[in-house]
């Protein structure tokens, strides 16, 4: 302690291309810290990303980007994104489009951060795509088509 006060620390963590976190070489798995960092993560000018936590400063830098989608819960009128920890976000649709290599992206936390499907959640969700007869590839949610943008015809 310095004049009562604790040192600011900084510590550097990663998330690899299946979504799991990363601190110096082992990975962290405690579901409350995962959704902790699920719920605040900030994105910084430089591209990476940052948790504040009890003056402590989490520095994330994302092998793709910071939020991968773990598990999809369906609904009638609606899909629950999965992430890791637990953490659990409505999926907007309008949003989703397919990226190099046929990846599934979204946006999330009301458009500011990228999602990437993990293979298991992408193909869990491509059941309830179509196909009309223009080849276009489209996802229905509560009685509306959504085009899903960046599928190779």
């Amino acid at each position: 302690m310095v004049n009562g006060q604790r040192p600011n620390r900084t510590y550097h963590y990663t998330i690899d291309i299946e979504g799991r976190l990363w601190i110096e070489g082992a990975e962290l798995c405690d579901k409350q810290v995962l959704k902790f960092f699920m719920r605040q993560t900030e994105k910084l000018p430089d591209g990476k990303y940052r948790v504040l936590c009890m003056g402590e400063t989490n520095l994330i830098e994302a092998e793709d980007v910071p939020y991968v989608v773990q598990g999809v819960d369906n609904k009638d009128d609606q899909v629950e994104l999965i992430f890791p920890g637990g953490y659990r976000e409505v999926l907007d649709p309008s949003t989703l489009y397919v990226g190099q290599e046929n990846v599934l992206y979204c946006k999330i936390r009301q458009g500011k951060f990228i999602a990437r499907f993990n293979r298991q959640p992408y193909m869990e969700l491509t059941k309830s795509v179509e196909r009309d007869a223009e080849r276009n590839y489209f996802l229905t949610l509560g009685g509306k088509q959504y085009i899903i943008p960046g599928v190779e015809k």
